[in-house]
């Protein structure tokens, strides 16, 4: 049983024979050699070197955050384990997901092992024992691991750790049998990537078990052993911030250990709309035309923005889960009515869509005064009023006359947008219809955004209706 307490490292010299689907290999050949042997800290510090000699962002499922990129690099290079401090649903999720992919696809391991063992330095007490006894041990591959450990009070120590007990093995226990070995999702983790979802919500006692873990590399049992237990993985944990709800405290020790990194949400509209596009789950269906997509966009944007008089009453400002269910939500609407591109129609009569999307994602400090479908209908007022004003900018002034004068003839009565056609009867609307629109089948939908905002800022367009407008520009 000496064995079970001491770093056990297997070289040439005393490496039993090593049989792989069926056939013996030689695991130091340079065919094998870069699938173990190797720490993950080794594998990531290695990936991250190779992108920076080509000069490739190895985080492209990232969007912007280039100075939180850096930090992380820096980070994951000198062997650091990670925590990500920021509101929900601002990728921090992602972020962790984006380091696992620096690993190897795959991984040489002992056969059987409960951890997934490197065979030149198993962790485990059954894998020690096959590769100082035995004369053949069998390998295998194992994927790439990111294990995600969510943050629960009511989390156990066998939940976490595992079970690990001595005093079975005294007993006569064999060391593969679940009394004496189970191991909890940190283990799991063993030669990959440990992702914690709100460290913080792990009990404090438990919080003390992994610091000796991850520090220490040895478990104190119930019974009071002592075991050493190399788990080689890279902490990954996230946490919201310090003043919001429900977050609870990350123990001294163990926050000494970690490198804290704030993730916020995104800088730009443009990075706001990337996201949202990136992580839609309706990816087919009808078009989300630009216009569309900053809408939808700053209405979520003025809710986190503090300096907007709407947005002052919002407690909890929505993520960019957000604007990835508006986005879906738009296309899911356009395509149940038969729309090749989205419309603001759309959106429902009082902005349903809209509210589907931010309801459960938002809170506000008085909703005795102000409904929360309140607050949605002004921020998507003033959305529109944003991107309006835009599209009206894009009106050439010296065609501003000869606009109004074709849509003085195109609604002289009141126009159904969905049915509006021939628009290129019409030199100077059509001739700003193509401004706005990317593509041919855009048209019908510019024309709309275009009613919409000359209505918004001259008013010689009225809105008589539900998708109908009609031209009150003439003199009394």
């Amino acid at each position: 049983m000496e064995y079970i307490f001491e770093d056990v490292v297997i070289k040439p010299s005393n490496a039993p024979k090593f049989v792989l689907n069926g056939e013996e290999v030689d695991i130091w050949s340079e065919e094998y050699i870069n699938y173990h042997s190797k720490s993950i800290v080794e594998y990531v510090r290695d990936a991250i070197l190779e992108y920076e000699k080509r000069g490739e962002d190895p985080f492209p499922e990232i969007v912007g955050k280039e100075v939180e990129k850096e930090m992380v690099k820096n980070a994951l290079m000198s062997g650091s384990n990670i925590l990500f401090r920021g509101r929900k649903g601002y990728g921090k999720t992602t972020f962790s997901k984006a380091i696992a992919k620096l690993l190897p696809e795959k991984l040489l391991a002992v056969k059987g092992c409960k951890i997934g063992c490197d065979p030149t330095h198993p962790s485990c007490f059954s894998c020690k024992k096959k590769l100082l006894e035995d004369d053949v041990v069998e390998l295998t591959w194992i994927p790439r691991k990111w294990i995600r450990i969510a943050g629960d009070p009511m989390m156990t120590t066998r939940q976490l750790i595992g079970g690990i007990s001595i005093q079975k093995i005294r007993e006569g226990y064999d060391l593969d049998h679940p009394e004496v070995f189970t191991p909890g999702k940190v283990l799991k983790a063993h030669r990959g990537i440990a992702y914690f979802d709100e460290l913080g919500a792990i009990p404090s006692a438990l919080q003390t078990l992994l610091h000796e873990l991850l520090e220490e590399k040895q478990i104190t049992t119930p019974e009071g052993d002592i075991i050493p237990m190399k788990i080689d993985t890279i902490v990954i944990a996230s946490t919201n911030p310090a003043n919001y709800k429900g977050v609870s405290d990350i123990k001294e020790p163990l926050l000494d250990r970690m490198e804290e990194i704030p993730i916020g949400p995104p800088e730009t509209l443009e990075e706001e709309i990337e996201i949202g596009l990136r992580n839609m789950s309706l990816k087919d269906g009808a078009i989300l035309p630009e216009w569309h997509l900053k809408t939808l966009a700053r209405i979520v944007r003025l809710a986190r923005c503090k300096d907007c008089r709407i947005s002052s009453v919002i407690e909890l400002e929505p993520s960019c889960r957000a604007t990835i269910k508006l986005f879906d939500h738009l296309r899911a609407s356009a395509t149940r009515r038969g729309h090749s591109c989205a419309m603001l129609i759309d959106y429902g009569k009082n902005y349903e869509i809209v509210k589907l999307a931010l309801r459960s994602r938002m809170e506000i400090e008085y909703e005795d005064e102000m409904s929360k479908d309140d607050v949605i209908v002004k921020l998507t007022e003033e959305a529109l009023n944003r991107t309006c004003s835009e599209i009206y900018e894009k009106i050439p002034r010296n065609e501003f006359k000869g606009l109004m004068n074709d849509l003085a003839e195109f609604c002289f009565e009141p126009v159904d947008v969905e049915k509006a056609k021939d628009f290129e009867d019409f030199e100077y609307l059509y001739r700003t219809l193509l401004l706005i629109a990317k593509r041919r089948e855009e048209v019908v939908s510019a024309f709309e955004i275009l009613l919409e905002s000359i209505k918004r800022c001259t008013g010689l367009i009225e809105k008589v209706g539900f998708g109908r407008y009609v031209y009150a520009g003439y003199e009394a």
